[in-house]
């Protein structure tokens, strides 16, 4: 079980994987070639002029692509005649035939031009040549040339996407700036790669002593490790909290280290993820917190009611009558 929060990517070892930027800032823009404009009109972004264009990449099947849709419309309304957005959907051939009927579903509520990529042709020209996997993804085009690119959902730690455009559009966008903080973050995101590689492998090897009779006092010290490296990495402690609760293969489970683990995922995604408060509920509760385990599980339910995720609270409400038939 994972939290969705702000971006769709490829991961591994429990991290997202990029890497150092072969374009640039100021490059010319690539053609958008799509296979079918679905809503608005045909758009070249490479025309030289002020116009301002947004090439945003999403797929129907990613939760914050879909959550991203009303700050761009609302972006889109605001700067009407100054700016052009244009997502660009990258779903494959397998749920490619779901994007006419999610636009027309969303109607105005989808206020910009949309588009299916051509055989990921205009992906290609854009994410690829900036090494970029995760979507939701905006590259910002001006005067034919890519003058900035972020993720565009408004809990996105790239900062904001209106006041980039309003820079932009005032002349005072400042690129060597933007150069440097691009930078920073692949530099980041390059230690999160080494992070996540290494966690990958503490994780593997910390279920290999676990599932044996071996060394109790290693698999703890190797699990203290896991918690120090990902101690910001939500995903990576929600699996290794729910692994260490319902394994069957684990001979001696940590109970105590599954709770920290789910604790910390908790925090990390405020309280606000279904998948992560069962995970934390069910830890609370194999550790004799069961009333606190109950009032846990009880808002995972309710966020996964809200969500209209039926699988999930079908399973968390199976859980929470569990919790409160054993609850005193």
């Amino acid at each position: 079980m994972r939290a969705i929060r702000w971006s769709c990517a490829a991961v591994a070892a429990f991290g997202m994987v990029t890497a150092a930027s072969a374009a640039d800032l100021g490059d010319k823009a690539a053609k958008v070639n799509v296979k079918e404009w679905v809503k608005g009109d045909k758009v070249d972004v490479t025309q030289s002029g002020d116009h301002v264009y947004v090439v945003e990449f999403w797929a129907t099947w990613c939760g914050p692509c879909i959550d991203s849709i009303p700050h761009m419309s609302e972006l889109q309304k605001k700067l009407k005649g100054k700016v052009t957005f244009i997502g660009v959907s990258t779903d494959s051939a397998k749920t490619v035939d779901k994007v006419k009927p999610f636009v027309k579903k969303m109607g105005d509520k989808m206020n910009y031009t949309v588009a299916i990529d051509n055989d990921r042709k205009t992906a290609d020209g854009y994410m690829k040549a900036f090494k970029i996997i995760g979507i939701p993804h905006a590259f910002v085009v001006q005067n034919g040339k890519i003058v900035w690119h972020q993720n565009p959902h408004p809990q996105s730690p790239d900062g904001d996407l209106g006041e980039v455009l309003d820079l932009v559009l005032a002349g005072k966008f400042d690129t060597a700036a933007a150069k440097k903080r691009l930078k920073e973050n692949e530099e980041r995101m390059a230690e999160m790669t080494a992070n996540a590689t290494r966690m990958g492998e503490y994780y593997q090897e910390y279920l290999r002593l676990v599932r044996s009779t071996g060394n109790k006092k290693e698999a703890a010290e190797l699990g203290a490790k896991l918690i120090d490296i990902g101690k910001d990495n939500d995903g990576m402690l929600n699996a290794l909290a729910w692994a260490i609760l319902t394994d069957k293969g684990i001979v001696d489970r940590d109970l105590k280290l599954a709770l920290r683990a789910a604790k910390l995922a908790n925090k990390a995604t405020d309280g606000e993820s279904a998948a992560i408060l069962d995970t934390y509920a069910l830890a609370l509760f194999e550790n004799g917190k069961k009333k606190e385990a109950l009032r846990t599980q009880e808002k995972a339910v309710k966020l996964a009611r809200e969500a209209g995720d039926e699988d999930m609270l079908k399973d968390l409400e199976q859980r929470l009558e569990r919790f409160r038939k054993e609850t005193p």
